[in-house]
């Protein structure tokens, strides 16, 4: 069977397989080599046949048909193809300098339009036992340049306090390292898409790989299922260990939501933080033990 006469065929996978990702909330897809040039061909295909004989349309095929072969259809936007991401250095510092430097053109490489200008990436010792992942930068993080900023901030300052630690103790980063943009923001953040979670996911997994922590804290609801791979709630996954890339994982609340919870909310997340520090083999002392308990 010649090859054009299977395209019906060819199109009925792409279209399934792309309802499949803008179900999933992806927006662009990377194409290889071999994708470009089908892509390519069928264009070129789909003009020469509008000039011959008419034949019946291929079930479900219009759609991407229509982009593909419509001169005066709307460009789509360029994304760079994803490529692995190889960071230089003879120290953990080095190559986490490296990684930074290739950050600050990464949204206008992978085509995310809907991230502010500003890179906020990590804070802390690249040798730290533990790792905090929040899901992406505030207007605070962005006007300081690093995460965990303003009243958030002072909240985890006084978590790690509780834990006998402080910021120069732990590594401290975001899953998505730009703050997600909105129409006619000011001090107003919101939530990172699937998409601009998706793109940043291979970034903390490298991040991961040069910092090497005996354990990850995911903080908040989008980072968490985002690590855990679930869409179940906080609450679901929440209060057990968790695997990521070989490394322990815990979920729980952002520091945000610290903020106004009430006593037994924070008794919750305090023992997932006497999990961690059981974890590592932090000393726990009886004062430690007791915090938010109810009398």
């Amino acid at each position: 069977m010649p090859y054009f006469d299977r395209v019906p065929q060819q199109l009925d996978i792409v279209i399934d397989f792309l309802r499949q990702q803008q179900a999933r909330g992806l927006t662009h897809v990377d194409l290889d080599d071999r994708a470009r040039q089908f892509l390519i061909q069928l264009s070129k295909q789909q003009k020469s046949s509008a000039a011959g004989p008419t034949r019946a349309e291929p079930t479900r095929s219009a759609p991407l048909a229509a982009a593909v072969a419509r001169p005066d259809a709307e460009p789509a936007p360029i994304v760079e193809p994803a490529t692995p991401i190889l960071t230089t250095g003879n120290s953990k510092a080095e190559k986490l300098a490296d990684l930074r430097r290739q950050l600050l053109t990464f949204p206008q490489k992978r085509g995310l339009s809907q991230l502010r200008q500003k890179l906020v990436f990590s804070q802390g010792n690249p040798d730290a036992a533990i790792v905090f992942v929040g899901e992406a930068p505030t207007h605070p993080d962005e006007q300081q340049g690093s995460p965990f900023a303003g009243a958030i901030g002072e909240k985890l300052d006084e978590i790690l306090k509780a834990m006998g630690l402080s910021r120069a103790e732990v590594y401290i980063t975001h899953l998505v390292k730009y703050r997600p943009a909105m129409k006619n923001q000011t001090t107003n953040n919101r939530t990172a898409t699937p998409a601009e979670i998706a793109a940043f996911l291979p970034v903390l997994a490298h991040e991961m790989e040069i910092v090497r922590p005996k354990v990850l804290i995911a903080l908040g609801t989008p980072v968490s299922q985002a690590l855990c791979e679930s869409r179940e709630t906080l609450d679901a996954l929440g209060g057990r260990w968790h695997d990521w890339n070989s490394v322990p994982l815990r979920v729980t609340e952002s520091p945000s939501f610290l903020l106004t919870a009430a006593t037994a909310k924070k008794r919750k997340f305090w023992e997932d933080m006497l999990a961690v520090m059981e974890k590592v083999q932090m000393p726990i002392n009886d004062k430690q033990r007791s915090y938010f308990l109810t009398k």
